[in-house]
This record gives C-alpha cells, sequence and structure tokens, in this order.
C-alpha cells in the first residue's frame, strides 16, 4: 500500500491497536465486478422486450436497497460516526442521484463511487433497446454500440486531461473496457458473438496493457493483464457451467446479499471498529464483528426491503401498463 492510501485508511478506521493484515490489491475486486455488471446486462437485454421495461427493472434493482443503505450511513454520521470526505446535507443530496462523479461531489459512503460508473454504462446500453428502422437483435446493437465506445474512449484518453476522463465517466477506458469484456463475454457465452464484437473483446483486452486505474498494490502491469484475463476466464466458465461449485449454498447467499453488502459495509464497519477498539477490543475482533454486523444489516436489507421493493416497484409498472388503452402502441418484443 502507498504511503498515501496508509495515512487514508489510518485515518478512516484506526489507529489500531493491533497490527492487521494489509490488503492493498483488493480495491481490484472491482475490475470483477464491472465486469460481472457487463455481462449481466447484455444477457438482460435480450430478455427486455421495451425501453420502459430495461429502465424500471434498473431502477427496481438499484434503488430500495441504495436508499436504505445510504439512510444507514447518513445515519452513522448524525450520531458522530466517521464521516471520511465531510459530507453535507447538500452533497448527501445529490449523492442520491447516483452520478456524484459526474457532478463532482463525493458520494454518500466512499464505496459508492462505482454507482455512477454502473448508471453511465447502463444508459448507454439502453441505446441497444431503441429501434431504429427494422428490428434487430440487441444483442447486435450493443456489439456495435462497444466498439464505438471502446474507440472513444481510447481517442479520449489520448486528447483528454485525466481530472476530465474521471469525470465524463463513459471515456475513462481502464473502466470502459471491463464493461465491454463482460458484454462481449455474454455474447460469447450464447454463442452469438459477431466478428465485430470478437475485434472489440480483443481490443478490450489489449488496453489493459494500458495498466490499471488504481495500482494501490503495486501489483504491476503484466500481473494486472493476467489478473484480467483470469476474471474474464472465470464469468465465461462459470456462465457456460464449467464451475458447477459456485452453485453452492453459502456462495449464492453471498450473491444474493452482495449487493446490500457492498453498499453498507464501509461508513458501517469503520464506525463499528472504532467503536469496540475504543472499548478495549483487539482489532481481529473488532474486525470481525464489523463484518458479522454488515453481513447480518446486509441479509435484513435483501429480504426485507430489496426483494420486496423490487417486486412493487415492478408491479406498479406492470399496472400502469395494463391500464394503458388498447389503441397504443403494444410493447416491443
Amino acid at each position: 500500500m502507498t504511503s498515501s492510501a496508509t495515512k487514508a485508511a489510518s485515518g478512516r478506521i484506526g489507529p489500531h491497536v493491533d497490527r492487521v493484515p494489509s490488503f492493498a490489491a483488493g480495491h481490484f475486486g472491482v475490475e470483477l465486478f464491472f465486469i460481472l455488471s457487463g455481462f449481466v446486462i447484455a444477457g438482460t437485454l435480450g430478455r427486455t422486450p421495451s425501453l420502459g421495461d430495461y429502465v424500471v427493472r434498473r431502477v427496481a434493482r438499484l434503488y430500495p436497497a441504495f436508499l436504505v443503505c445510504s439512510g444507514v450511513t447518513l445515519g452513522i454520521f448524525a450520531l458522530g460516526g466517521p464521516n471520511p470526505v465531510g459530507i453535507t446535507p447538500g452533497a448527501a443530496l445529490a449523492g442520491l442521484t447516483m452520478l456524484s462523479s459526474l457532478i463532482r461531489v463525493p458520494p454518500i459512503d466512499p464505496s459508492h463511487w462505482t454507482l455512477t460508473y454502473e448508471v453511465a454504462f447502463y444508459a448507454l446500453a439502453a441505446l441497444a433497446l431503441i429501434h431504429r428502422g427494422p428490428a434487430t437483435d440487441p444483442g447486435l446493437r450493443l456489439e456495435r454500440i462497444c466498439a464505438g465506445w471502446l474507440a472513444a474512449a481510447f481517442v479520449g484518453t489520448l486528447v483528454l486531461p485525466v481530472r476530465t476522463l474521471q469525470v465524463v465517466v463513459l471515456l475513462n477506458l481502464p473502466f470502459a473496457l471491463l464493461f465491454v469484456i463482460g458484454a462481449m463475454l455474454a455474447r460469447l457465452a450464447a454463442g452469438a458473438l459477431t466478428p465485430l464484437g470478437l475485434g472489440a473483446l480483443a481490443a478490450a483486452f489489449g488496453f489493459t496493457a494500458l495498466g490499471p486505474a488504481v495500482d494501490y498494490g503495486g501489483v504491476g502491469t503484466g500481473f494486472y493483464v493476467l489478473l484480467v484475463l483470469g476474471f474474464a476466464g472465470t464469468v465465461l466458465a462459470a456462465a457456460t457451467g464449467r464451475l458447477p461449485w459456485l452453485g453452492g449454498a453459502p456462495l449464492v447467499f453471498l450473491g444474493a446479499i452482495s449487493y446490500p453488502l457492498y453498499l453498507v459495509h464501509q461508513i458501517l464497519g469503520y464506525a463499528i471498529i472504532r467503536a469496540l477498539e475504543a472499548g478495549g477490543w483487539s482489532s481481529g475482533s473488532a474486525i470481525l464483528a464489523a463484518v458479522l454486523a454488515s453481513v447480518g444489516l446486509a441479509t435484513v436489507i435483501r429480504y426485507a426491503i430489496e426483494t420486496p421493493g423490487q417486486r412493487a416497484i415492478r408491479r406498479a409498472f406492470d399496472r400502469t401498463r395494463s391500464s394503458v388503452p388498447d389503441t397504443a402502441e403494444p410493447a416491443r418484443s
């Protein structure tokens, strides 16, 4: 871990009373997360009958858990818990849009920074559901979108300053290429990848040689390329049934709660660790307690808030759609 990263970590959760393991390269989990997002959205497009369905499903997927987890974080701030970036009421309201990077305000919880990239990719992928002329496969349109996006991100990297790329998130090549890899892997797994998509996939893998956006662990470019290849291979193998052990109950459970766990773990974990260490707990015990509390709360949010919220939003949309007069244009299929 770099000195700046070490200082940031100690300022947020320390000082620890004991030495604790350092996972300086743990942030590379974001690479796997973005690849999976691209894979899932590419598969979703083929099962989505209309743009309206797509938007509602994305809102239902993201917002119920996000609003509750943001409320938990803001509640911790109100009680005097760690507020590493100094979130103000105005920043909190802006953070609820999930577009913090675009509007240059800190996210409510530091881990929420990825959501701007997610939402931007979702919006770009939505173009595949807009029909122009004869209906075509949305997956094929997504290939064209990804090829153009990758080219634009590459050019943007050449001509735009880093600060601008961080704000115009779709042109941030180190992250854009990960979504493209995931989306094209979904096409490959479905046996539908065209030469254009194969070229986009090859180019995205090639661009990993430019190195990661952030390398706190100092793993280097060569290892990073192998890491992304490994993530991509794992996703493809799992999608094609070559890793059946991933269907085990513990991993399925962790997958089910992964979104609320991601949203809620950081500030909650910091607050628990600080409080317990101040009360005399060892660092290891405090960290374990923080993990268990985060998993427990994420489980409650998943089954009491996230799943019912998704169903309620979708039912409301279905009722609205069913109330449209028969003369309206039917949903595309």
